[in-house]
């Protein structure tokens, strides 16, 4: 359970600087509208949005850590984001919004952390909204929720399909929402 929470607040890529010396390289993150992605994806794509920067005091206020009792190697445990946006939200190639000063107050979010046999993160969930109208993410979760929190109007449908399609297998902009299916272990 310590391990969970540490590499949750710590270690994470999205709370804090990442430490890659923490993910296993057979890592797997996966959410409800994002992924596979396997472990150089993630990192590319935490590195493009920088939201620990973007919003500098982000906590994610974990709670109710448990390990699941059919694998004693994952934790399951609740998540509900809260920061302010002082600093740009990279998107890549140099783009970025500008911070907007607007707070966030995360819906809750079911997470998941499996570790490997060396106690290094093999696969990360993340992103299940339980309660859709809690907070002010628009019902969304993890980096898309805080997208709609700065201004960007990301949601889940058609559109939204069609443009993770383009970038991740035509435009091959740095930040993926699916790794190519040669590279998730």
């Amino acid at each position: 359970l310590q391990l969970a929470e540490r590499f949750i607040r710590e270690e994470s890529a999205f709370y804090t600087p990442p430490k890659p010396d923490r993910i296993a390289e057979d890592f797997v993150f996966r959410g409800p509208t994002v992924g596979p992605l396997c472990k150089r994806d993630y990192l590319t794509t935490l590195g493009t949005f920088e939201v620990y920067k973007a919003f500098p005091d982000i906590q994610p206020n974990p709670f109710g850590f448990v390990i699941d009792p059919d694998n004693p190697r994952l934790v399951r445990f609740f998540v509900r984001n809260t920061g302010t946006n002082d600093g740009p939200f990279g998107l890549g190639n140099g783009i970025s919004i500008p911070s907007t000063g607007r707070e966030v107050r995360g819906a809750t979010e079911a997470f998941s952390i499996l570790f490997d046999s060396n106690n290094l993160v093999k696969m990360l969930t993340v992103g299940y909204v339980c309660d859709r109208f809690e907070g002010n993410t628009f019902g969304l979760g993890a980096a898309l929720g805080l997208m709609n929190v700065v201004g960007l109007p990301i949601k889940p449908g058609p559109l939204y399909n069609f443009t993770t399609w383009l970038n991740n297998r035509v435009l091959g902009l740095p930040a993926k929402t699916v790794s190519a299916p040669e590279d998730v272990p």
